[in-house]
C-alpha cells in the first residue's frame, strides 16, 4: 500500500491522492483491485464515511460508501472504478503505474479513466 501521510486530509492534496491510485497495479484482467479499494476504504473511514464491502471475488471487492445528509437536499450517487486497462505491448513515456507529475500533469494509467475521477471525489465531498 502506497505511504499515507495525514490521511485525513489527503483530499487537500488531490495529485498525491491520484498518485497514490495510480500506484496500484489494478490492471483487469485479472483486476485486483482489493488492495486499492481498502486503501479507498481507509481514507472515507478516517473522514467519517460509513463503508461496506461486498465482494463476489475477494480480490475485486465492492465499495459502498455513503455520508449521511441533512435531508435537506435529494440524495447524490457518485460513482466510480479503479481497474484499468492493460499496458502490455504498450510504449509509454512515462512509468504507467508511478504517477510522475511532468509538465503540471499527473501521467499513468487510469489518471483519466477512471482513477482520476474517484480522486475527485474525495476533492468534492470532503470539502
Amino acid at each position: 500500500m502506497p505511504p499515507v501521510s495525514d490521511e485525513a486530509t489527503i483530499y487537500q492534496r488531490p495529485v498525491e491522492l491520484l498518485q497514490n491510485l495510480i500506484r496500484f497495479n489494478t490492471t483487469n484482467p485479472p483486476g485486483n483491485e482489493a488492495e486499492c479499494i481498502r486503501y479507498i476504504d481507509r481514507l472515507l473511514t478516517v473522514a467519517g464515511f460509513e463503508t461496506m464491502l461486498l465482494a463476489r471475488d475477494h480480490m475485486r471487492p465492492n465499495l459502498i460508501a455513503r455520508l449521511p445528509g441533512l435531508g435537506e437536499a435529494r440524495p447524490l450517487l457518485l460513482y466510480g472504478h479503479v481497474d484499468v486497462v492493460t499496458t502490455e505491448n504498450q510504449r509509454w513515456q512515462h512509468p504507467p503505474f508511478e504517477g510522475r507529475v511532468v509538465d503540471g500533469c499527473v501521467w499513468g494509467r487510469g489518471a483519466f479513466d477512471d482513477k482520476g475521477g474517484v480522486a475527485s471525489f474525495f476533492v468534492g465531498s470532503m470539502r
